[in-house]
């Protein structure tokens, strides 16, 4: 049992009398147990998703690769290592993941996406619950979609994320520390809660608990595309890779259609013929392939055989430079591969100017803007604040360069950019450089 359900089972039993009596009634169960109807389940929630449309789906093992624009994922105090490599390359991919994890085994996956979990003996709150100093009262730090309608978060032991980069804090204590904080990573979203406590039964009744739940969810659904809630808790083993591509936030309903065409085509590999029905099938081929060879191979013959049939063209990249290039002069009005490269450029120059791996992704705006104005002085920060939005919500290359990538950047705010990281290239030069080459 972990330390925070612990915890929870004090605050049931410092309830009022008219608490009491439920509690009695319930069922046992284990904790965080998804059908448990006791304090410490998790039947509140799972009937909350159903609720919304989910179909709640436990398991006992799961295949990253099973998962796709359908799912949400939910990593509830995990008692297995989390790989923060594969919650990362499933985020980026366009996977949307709820970990929700006091002291269980996912702070690398959190640091992976820029949060540090820290436990403390008591959070900093503005009050407590009854008074209870392992009870804080986490308040809200910043609006969200996921804060709409929240006032405050009852939390129960927590542990806290102590930095938050790349991401938002949402829910937290006075100090600072945030127990809820949400981002983006590539083309999907994720939302950590360093006290999953949050969501047992007990802790669901305390109506800005039961909001926050909700709001979640919501902000996780893609506009309602998503169906199943993917629910992993406890000791749970994973295997395999993510996907490398499970949904793009700027796709156009053709390209979705296309894609759910392509999904669906997969899926009906699961049925299976019978023998005889697969010799049938495959006699009925054999005969269509006979008669194909007999219809065509006397034309072919009147021309010489060169083999050319059975050369494979494969077309350029589309972030190839030439085909850029050349897709330009062409009149393209779609600029978004340039757009992409010109992006790795200039992050590569602002990682030489911040010391930091990834800047645009790691580092919130108002980090970045603040290390480059360090480094470069005031003319470079500004610079740096003109281009940051417009930079990291580009897509990454390869997805640009996806033949079913439907994001789209013109010809003007392509220039536009394009002289905005000129101004910021020239204001990340050494300043004894800049100065040489004004003199």
């Amino acid at each position: 049992m972990s330390r925070a359900v612990v915890i929870a089972a004090a605050i049931a039993v410092g309830l009022g009398a008219a608490a009491a009596p439920a509690h009695a009634q319930a069922e046992p169960g284990g904790d965080y147990d998804p059908s448990s109807r006791a304090w410490n389940g998790l039947s509140t929630f799972t009937r909350l998703a159903s609720g919304l449309g989910l179909e709640v789906f436990p398991v006992s093992q799961l295949e990253w690769s099973d998962l796709d624009d359908g799912d949400v994922l939910v990593l509830l105090y995990p008692l297995r290592t989390v790989d923060p490599g594969k919650v990362a390359s499933f985020v980026n991919a366009g996977g949307h993941v709820i970990v929700a994890d006091d002291f269980g085994a996912s702070s690398d996956a959190m640091g992976r996406l820029g949060l540090l979990r820290a436990e403390v003996g008591a959070a900093k709150a503005r009050r407590y619950h009854d008074g209870r100093m392992w009870a804080p009262v986490a308040d809200v730090l910043a609006r969200h979609p996921i804060t709409a309608g929240v006032d405050e978060v009852v939390c129960n032991h927590p542990a806290v994320l102590s930095r938050v980069q790349g991401a938002e804090p949402l829910i937290g204590f006075t100090d600072g520390d945030a127990v809820v904080a949400a981002g983006t990573l590539g083309t999907g979203r994720f939302v950590v809660v360093s006290d999953p406590s949050i969501l047992i039964n007990r802790m669901m009744q305390f109506p800005g608990n039961l909001t926050l739940a909700v709001n979640m969810l919501r902000w996780l659904d893609r506009g309602g595309r998503v169906h199943r809630m993917v629910l992993l808790i406890g000791d749970v083993p994973m295997y395999g890779e993510p996907r490398p591509f499970i949904d793009d936030a700027g796709a156009s309903s053709f390209d979705r259609k296309v894609h759910d065409l392509n999904h669906w085509l997969a899926s009906r590999n699961d049925w299976l013929l019978t023998t005889g029905a697969m010799r049938g099938v495959g006699l009925a081929l054999a005969a269509l392939l006979v008669a194909g060879a007999i219809l065509t191979l006397p034309f072919w013959r009147r021309h010489q055989a060169d083999g050319r049939w059975l050369r494979v063209e494969r077309p350029p990249r589309k972030d190839d430079l030439e085909r850029a290039v050349a897709a330009a002069d062409a009149g393209s009005d779609n600029f978004v591969v340039p757009a992409t490269v010109l992006r790795d450029l200039a992050q590569a120059a602002i990682a030489r100017v911040t010391g930091t791996a990834d800047p645009l992704f790691t580092m919130s705006e108002h980090e970045l803007v603040a290390a480059v104005t360090a480094a470069r002085g005031q003319v470079a920060g500004t610079a740096m604040g003109r281009v940051y939005r417009r930079l990291r919500g580009l897509p990454s290359r390869s997805q640009a360069a996806a033949p079913w990538s439907g994001a789209h950047l013109s010809r003007r705010e392509f220039d536009r950019l394009h002289d905005d990281v000129g101004d910021l290239q020239e204001a990340l030069q050494p300043r004894d450089t800049a100065r040489l080459g004004k003199a």
